[in-house]
């Protein structure tokens, strides 16, 4: 009876032996730290691997004694965790050993183990959170490039729009002095003063017209080497929360490496992105799957890129008139973001069109290779 039960102590023991070595070998080679404390706050246990995280060696951690002595002072509320069981996600900057700072993101247990009440891992995020920032100055720069193209388009339309009544105005004004002039002294009266004024006023209203046209001319195109692989892939990043928000999918199908194409890439990311929203709104009221595909590939000398949705696509009477300014199916729309995304395309001496898919609206993009 004795031999039977004490080979089933060892079998019990040699697996909990191996669940040690188990759990050992994991929390020693994970890239998350963890630790385990009392309800006062002082360690119970510190994962070997908390080197990776904070630079210190697990006894230059226990020696600090405390969780606070890592994390800062309320790090969470004892009542709180009590009540709930755990806290996830609390996001902390910490000085490591080196003196640098690094953002943790931490997740916080009610537990009962050896003492230990409060179970504590943490992560590193500090190059996810440095990638947001850096997303989000893309995100302004990108919004300030299309204000700075969005103010010159505007003004170009203006300036033409006034121009042509300014040049009506200068030539009627001009045929009425010559009519003037030919009448007796006594008969002009004040009208030839009045018209010299307004031949003067229009004169200096054209010289203002010139001066802006001058100003909303496009800047030449800063053209450098630009992988179009990776500029799409970085405009899907750049959208990825709002697609998440929208609950669009957003991907990217590409036919290999492309050769780099010289491109101002500021300006052409700022068609992309403007493409990839357009397509996104489109379908806000569409049931069902949402989805919007990059395709990439080397076409005829050119790389191309195509922006498909699967909304309702541009009605027929939009379509060939899709592209001019002050055109748009938005009902709070300006109908500037294509014209903007046209003018850029053909800086880069490329071009762009837009048809009906077999689902939804398709833009292609092709831009030459030299």
């Amino acid at each position: 009876m004795g031999g039977p039960g004490n080979g089933g102590r060892e079998q019990s023991y040699e697996e909990l032996r191996a669940s040690e070595e188990l759990h050992r070998a994991t929390l020693g080679n994970i890239s998350d730290a963890v630790f385990m404390a009392d309800d006062s706050g002082s360690f119970t246990y510190v994962c070997p691997n908390v080197d990776v995280i904070f630079g210190f060696t697990p006894n230059e951690v226990r020696a600090k004694g405390r969780l606070d002595a890592i994390f800062g002072e309320d790090l969470f509320d004892a009542a709180e965790l009590s009540a709930r069981g755990e806290i996830q996600n609390v996001e902390r900057e910490v000085t490591v050993k080196d003196g640098s700072r690094r953002n943790l993101l931490i997740h916080l247990k009610r537990v009962s183990i050896r003492g230990g009440t409060v179970l504590c891992t943490c992560r590193d995020i500090t190059e996810l959170k440095n990638t947001e920032r850096q997303l989000a100055l893309a995100r302004l720069e990108l919004a300030h490039a299309g204000r700075l193209a969005l103010v010159g388009e505007l003004t170009t339309s203006i300036v033409h729009e006034i121009q042509q009544p300014l040049t009506a105005i200068a030539a009627n004004s001009e045929a009425a002095t010559i009519h003037v002039s030919r009448l007796p002294e006594s008969e002009r009266g004040e009208v030839g003063a009045i018209l010299a004024d307004i031949q003067e006023a229009t004169a200096s209203a054209a010289e203002i017209i010139d001066r802006l046209r001058g100003m909303a001319r496009k800047r030449p195109v800063e053209a450098q080497p630009v992988d179009l692989n990776e500029l799409v892939a970085g405009v899907i990043r750049l959208v990825s929360a709002d697609a998440l928000r929208r609950r669009v999918r957003v991907s990217m199908e590409t036919s290999g490496p492309l050769p780099k194409i010289p491109a101002d890439r500021i300006s052409l990311q700022h068609v992309v992105l403007n493409l990839v929203m357009n397509a996104m709104e489109a379908m806000e009221h569409l049931k069902g799957s949402r989805e919007v595909i990059l395709g990439t590939r080397l076409a005829d000398g050119a790389v191309e890129l195509s922006v498909r949705d699967c909304g309702p696509g541009i009605p027929a009477d939009m379509l060939p008139k899709v592209f001019d300014a002050f055109v748009t199916t938005k009902r709070e729309g300006i109908g500037l973001g294509l014209s903007i995304a046209r003018s850029i395309v053909e800086a880069h001496r490329g071009n762009i069109s837009a048809e009906n898919g077999a689902q939804g609206a398709v833009f292609v993009i092709a831009l030459p290779l030299t």
